[in-house]
């Protein structure tokens, strides 16, 4: 009875372990008595930003992609414990430290772990991918930063959709996908949602269903050439994608936020100053949101940043313009401003653009939950970290650089993917052109 008195009402907690890379690893932490304590790591971590330290949850993010996964599973671990120490105080079973982790190790074994390598013992499409993800995950890079590899990420999402749709349609899915199939899942993803922020839920989008599909494929051709299956329906799978509405800035709206006095808010005035830079190098967010990172190298009475592309892992050499001179003097002490999250620049650089008046209304047509819809909304709620590179690609190339010039600062592997940043109309690339030499007499005397 002592027993029984003593865990009665326990409950674990959740806590992120401390640890020098960014995202820190989740551990189960109970206590069963005096003295008494047991810790256990879920498998897990995630950085502190999206972490409910109240709670002992995830944030349900899109930052997060395997945040639902990760919150299944503290669910499914405090439920087990519970009821593995509900029985063993019902047959006097003294708890100790051992038999606790054997039983949650057993939960998990059976539950989550990934099927053994043996070619017979995976007969699903989810035990595939799971082990799939494992081995390239060992294979890819990960990022600089210390965060996951995006692709695994991305494969990540699509698991988790794929385990959805089983949990749905209580169904367990195989190698013999074919259209039905592509049908139902498409369906299922149009009326899915996720939460957005606190007061917003939203239907994916066209282009993330398309993401999951294209992943899909990734899977059934990789189980393919494994000789899991030669089911070859799943090729005339369509991967659906739109156009996105994504903005670039005016020079007139650069100069609006470089004049803006924001020394009353010091995360905004870095997060403008750190945007600004990013439109005069034209280098991804995630190669830019950390400039400190970078080295600042001389040449010829130029000084210019070195940086790695974390992508592409090519070398690129960015010119230390006037701006970029007067924003490191005025309020960096001649130094490269400090880092910022990528999450957090999102999210600022949206308030400086309000505070700089960058209002006009852009017509945003988007695919979602399987209908079209069109909005009007201010300019400043489209502004993103990634709006940089498209700033300086467009502008440069508006100005007459030539194209293979700005491919060498940018960094663009190929011209198709540097087409894909230019956001000036039709009218003017055509007006651009016809301004030339070549147009300024008919080809024809007259």
């Amino acid at each position: 009875m002592i027993q029984s008195r003593r865990t009665k009402g326990a409950a674990p907690v959740f806590r992120l372990k401390a640890s020098t890379k960014p995202e820190k690893p989740i551990f189960l932490d109970y206590s069963y008595g005096r003295k008494k304590r047991f810790k256990y790591s879920i498998g897990y971590s995630v950085n502190p930003d999206y972490w409910i330290g109240d709670k002992g949850k995830v944030k349900n993010v899109r930052a997060v992609t395997n945040a639902k996964m990760i919150n299944d599973r503290i669910d499914d671990l405090t439920r087990k414990l519970k009821e593995f120490v509900e029985d063993c105080d019902s047959n006097q079973i003294p708890l100790t430290n051992p038999i606790i982790k054997a039983c949650l190790d057993d939960f998990r074994n059976e539950n989550e772990a990934v099927l053994d390598n043996e070619e017979k013992e995976i007969t699903t499409l989810i035990a595939f991918v799971k082990n799939y993800i494992i081995q390239k995950e060992k294979e890819l890079p990960k990022a600089s930063n210390g965060y996951k590899n995006n692709t695994i990420k991305s494969y990540e999402q699509t698991l988790e959709h794929l385990r959805g749709y089983e949990r749905e349609n209580k169904c367990i899915l195989d190698f013999d996908l074919d259209n039905e199939f592509y049908s139902d899942f498409t369906e299922y993803m149009n009326a899915k949602t996720y939460q957005f922020n606190k007061k917003e839920v939203k239907h994916y989008s066209l282009n993330t269903i398309g993401k999951q599909i294209k992943n899909l494929k990734v899977f059934m051709g990789a189980a393919l050439v494994e000789d899991y299956h030669s089911n070859l329906k799943y090729k005339r799978f369509k991967v659906k994608t739109e156009i996105t509405t994504a903005i670039y800035l005016e020079i007139v709206e650069l100069k609006s936020m470089y004049e803006l006095d924001l020394r009353a808010t010091p995360h905004l005035e870095l997060a403008r100053d750190i945007f600004l830079i990013g439109c005069e190098i034209g280098q991804r967010i995630s190669d830019y949101h950390n400039l400190q990172a970078h080295e600042i190298v001389p040449h010829e009475n130029e000084r210019y940043i070195k940086i790695k592309q974390e992508k592409t892992k090519k070398e690129v050499l960015c010119k230390i313009t006037p701006v970029i001179e007067a924003i490191m003097n005025q309020r960096y002490g001649g130094n490269l401003p400090p880092k910022i999250t990528e999450q957090k620049l999102n999210d600022y650089i949206k308030i400086v653009g309000e505070k700089a008046e960058i209002n006009s209304q852009i017509k945003v047509e988007i695919t979602r939950g399987g209908k079209r819809k069109v909005n009007h909304i201010p300019k400043y709620q489209l502004i993103q970290g990634h709006s940089a590179r498209r700033t300086f690609c467009t502008l440069k190339y508006k100005a007459g650089v030539p194209v293979h010039s700005i491919l060498e600062l940018s960094g663009h592997s190929t011209l198709k993917e540097f087409m894909k940043y230019i956001r000036n109309p039709k009218v003017e690339r055509v007006s651009q052109i016809t301004s030339t030499d070549a147009f300024q007499v008919s080809s024809i005397p007259v």
